[in-house]
């Protein structure tokens, strides 16, 4: 640290003296706008054929640039002169910025994410005073070959042609401090060295002498090509949004050989790109914390997503190209830009690039595909050849990230999946579930919730398993009075998925949302006999066209099929989703119903197949994930009561309640209106015998909860049920007692409940008889043998007294309590 802050002081002194340093490029820390540079770890931005035609570009508005292709001139004045003056402002600029350092301060995802302080770089900090590109970095901008180099393979001069395909490269900055451009940009230097040439700061003295950059738009020597690619690119100018990089103006400059060159005019970002932030100073990558890449990847799916709603394709995504700044995350490099569906030449990264670009085009998923790679190699050691980062992602049973945080796993693997139709169709759709893997993530690792309503799901309809925990208490006459494991109570509790509000009978359903089902029915087949003519428009598509007339809509067919699934008619609703299939396709919510279907068929296993296949699409869904929990809970309980049960099975039970744990775990920790998943949580920490821990989050569920009073309940039968009396604390009876106190005199339960935690106790003491114990008081009677039988045995006859409408038990309650009152000799 010591060494670089003495360079950077003797670098402002030789800067001030308007003395060059010998600086090379590779060996600055700190660029801007200067992405490309750095390209040996996640390999150069390569050329791609899609086609044979150009890309069209559509018009995306009316700005046009305010000085196209004006020719370059360099005037006549001194050149030392200029260049002080260039110098003079860039200082002042530097000074102003000093009385007001701007830092990285603010809340991203959502303002979930507290982001490390980011300090914005002045312009004269990003000048190199002697740019020099390491031999290493020295290939061709079209082939990829090296060139240039002092010896062996791409052995040449520092400007010439291309061994190999005869394109032209230089790799010494043909304009020089001090050049006007387009009479308007005075250049103060090169910043750095991309694929598409040299990248300069610039003054311009048309617009309050502010600082802006100068990218190099094509490496030809062709003036025609020259004017074509500045043509092409012209609708740039009117892109306009926050977390994109503001285009100015498209000019055109005569470098030092004579030949013109056009130049793309840019805001000037005095930031770090992702790559700089994440490479150390030896040259090793640091991965981000999930909790900061997400942030970053939600302000770039905002970018990439306006970009798709004027019809174009970013292309390039990847860390190089993410500008970090004070106040801003923006996307920096626009030279691979091109119309959606466009031909002609693709740039892009090898191991960020979607595989089927070459022959797709550039397509809205293959955007979608780099951004899940970015955020991949942001995150995760991803494993490289030759450069390039592999394809794929690393085994999820061996990477610790994916095993502590599922979720984020399932998000990567749909955003960069081979097959196109796997990943997420729009930025939209991929940036919802970012932001609630981001919640859920937050939330887990700083234990505070950090709740969310669904746009794809309804909230949970009712609640499942609140009630199991109270077997002893509401079984104590009759087992059978006690809740049981009920998938029907699962299918009944879980969330709906919405009506997709761009379906042609959106509104249709929307109007029925709260019919019961055979009214919807009723509407449905109204609608069939009218021939679906309020869903089907006269001047359809070419692709509406070819849309089943009698299944216009897959939201109704949808609709119908879970209708028939509340109706209870399992083979009609099944028959229904398999045409579903046939005339619509495979989608989440096909399988989410076939869920249902299967649950209600008592068909746990392929239930959770269905539910999973769900979660794995929308891994930031709570709906998907409470129904995986709950089966996985099903089957694991099923296996367990068997009569028979081998070491296997009980190590599928074993693995079947790991995996309900870890999801009802990450649900509570999320949202604590979710309260089937506390109740759940806590069944699967008592399978473990972690008897304290499953009263934690018992005891957090909300005062204002309809379930509190039952999961008091469940907590004290928790502290005093379910294993041998001896191995029951001391501690835990007198806190089983402690909250009973606190249950409501009119609850139902409270009499069996009492009698519970009595019998507890007396049989504790009579596994501790040769302790001496102090005679505390306990609900009321001495904690001794003497007191806790008559406390039991006035329980017993209060509880046989309530006890009206079955006298066997209320018989049975006499007996036992004249068989368990002290011994006395009367």
């Amino acid at each position: 640290m010591a060494a670089d802050k003495s360079e950077k002081k003797k670098r402002k002194k030789k800067l001030r003296e308007d003395e060059p340093v010998a600086t090379q490029a590779s060996d600055v820390e700190v660029h801007t706008q200067a992405s490309d540079i750095d390209l040996a770890d996640t390999g150069d931005a390569v050329q791609t054929q899609a086609g044979t035609m150009p890309a069209p570009m559509p018009t995306v508005g009316t700005e046009a640039s305010t000085m196209g292709t004006q020719a370059a001139t360099t005037g006549a004045m001194t050149q030392s002169t200029q260049v002080r003056r260039i110098l003079d402002d860039i200082a002042a600029s530097r000074r102003k910025s000093r009385k007001n350092t701007h830092v990285h301060d603010r809340r991203l995802g959502a303002d979930l994410v507290q982001l490390p302080e980011i300090t914005d770089i002045d312009p004269a900090d990003a000048v190199l005073a002697d740019p020099v590109i390491t031999p290493s970095k020295r290939l061709c901008w079209k082939c990829g070959e090296p060139v240039g180099r002092k010896s062996g393979r791409g052995k040449g001069p520092l400007n010439g042609t291309c061994w190999n395909c005869g394109s032209r490269y230089s790799f010494v900055p043909g304009l020089k401090r001090g050049t006007i451009v387009a009479d308007q940009y005075e250049i103060a230097g090169a910043i750095a060295h991309g694929g598409m040439g040299w990248i300069y700061l610039a003054v311009d003295h048309n617009v309050s002498d502010r600082p802006v950059v100068l990218k190099g738009l094509l490496n030809s020597s062709d003036s025609q090509a020259q004017a074509v690619a500045i043509s092409e690119r012209q609708f740039l100018a009117s892109v306009n949004d926050p977390g994109i990089v503001k285009i100015f103006n498209f000019v055109e400059g005569t470098i030092d050989d004579g030949r013109s060159v056009g130049y793309i005019v840019m805001e000037y970002i005095g930031g770090h790109t992702l790559k700089q932030l994440t490479t150390g100073k030896t040259g090793k990558p640091k991965l981000l914390p999930i909790e900061q890449a997400m942030a970053y990847i939600l302000e770039v799916l905002s970018a990439v997503g306006y970009l798709h709603s004027v019809g174009l394709a970013y292309n390039d995504v990847k860390p190089d190209n993410i500008m970090i700044t004070s106040d801003d995350v923006k996307l920096i490099d626009m030279g691979a830009v091109s119309a959606i569906d466009g031909t002609g030449h693709l740039y892009g990264t090898p191991g960020f690039q979607a595989p089927e670009i070459v022959q797709t085009g550039p397509q809205i998923v293959t955007d979608i595909y780099s951004i899940g790679r970015t955020l991949a190699v942001l995150t995760v050691d991803m494993p490289m050849t030759a450069g390039r980062y592999d394809d794929g992602l690393p085994d999820p049973a061996t990477t610790p990230l994916f095993v502590d945080n599922p979720s984020f796993y399932f998000l990567l693997q749909r955003s960069t999946s081979p097959d196109p139709k796997e990943r997420f169709s729009s930025a939209e759709e991929m940036t919802t579930q970012v932001l609630n893997v981001l919640r859920e993530t937050v939330a887990l690792h700083t234990g505070v919730p950090r709740p969310s309503m669904s746009t794809v799901f309804t909230p949970q309809r009712s609640t499942f398993g609140t009630e199991l925990l109270l077997a002893p208490v509401d079984g104590f006459f009759d087992p059978k009075d006690a809740a049981i494991h009920d998938p029907a109570d699962i299918a009944r509790a879980l969330p709906v998925p919405l009506v997709d509000p761009s379906d042609p009978a959106a509104s249709v359903l929307t109007s029925a949302a709260l019919s019961y089902p055979r009214q919807t029915l009723d509407t449905i087949r109204a609608a069939r006999a009218d021939g679906f003519k309020a869903l089907i428009v006269a001047d359809r598509s070419a692709a509406d066209a070819a849309v089943d007339p009698m299944h216009p809509s897959v939201e109704l067919d949808l609709a119908e099929a879970r209708a028939h699934l509340e109706l209870g008619n399992l083979d009609t609703a099944l028959q229904l989703l398999r045409e579903v299939a046939l005339h619509h396709g495979d989608s989440w919510k096909l399988h989410w119903y076939l869920g249902i279907c299967s649950l209600l068929n008592a068909e746990p296993e392929l239930a959770f197949e269905r539910f999973h296949e769900v979660l794995v699409a929308m891994p930031g869904e709570v709906a998907p994930k409470l129904a995986v929990a709950g089966t996985a809970e099903l089957i694991g309980y099923w296996l367990s009561a068997e009569e028979y049960t081998s070491n296997e099975q009980m190590a599928q039970v074993e693995r079947w309640y790991e995996i309900a744990r870890q999801n009802y775990h990450d649900l509570w920790l999320t949202d604590h209106a979710i309260v089937s998943a506390a109740f759940g949580l806590a069944r699967m920490i008592l399978a473990e015998g972690r008897f304290d821990s499953a009263i934690e989050p018992l005891d957090e569920v909300p005062t204002t909860s309809r379930h509190y009073g039952t999961a008091q309940i469940s907590a004290i039968v928790t502290l005093v049920h379910g294993r041998a009396p001896d191995e029951v604390t001391r501690a835990e009876l007198f806190e089983a007692a402690e909250r009973f106190e606190e249950i409501s005199w009119d609850d139902p339960r409270r009499g069996r409940l009492q009698l519970i935690i009595l019998g507890t106790a007396l049989g504790w003491i009579d596994a501790h008889l040769d302790d001496d114990q102090a005679a505390d008081d306990f609900l009321g009677f001495p904690f001794n043998e003497q007191g806790l039988r008559a406390g039991t045995e006035r329980s017993l006859r209060e509880l046989a007294k309530a006890t009206r409408d079955n006298r066997a038990h209320r018989f049975l309650l006499v007996d036992l309590a004249n068989l368990i009152r002290p011994a006395t000799l009367f």
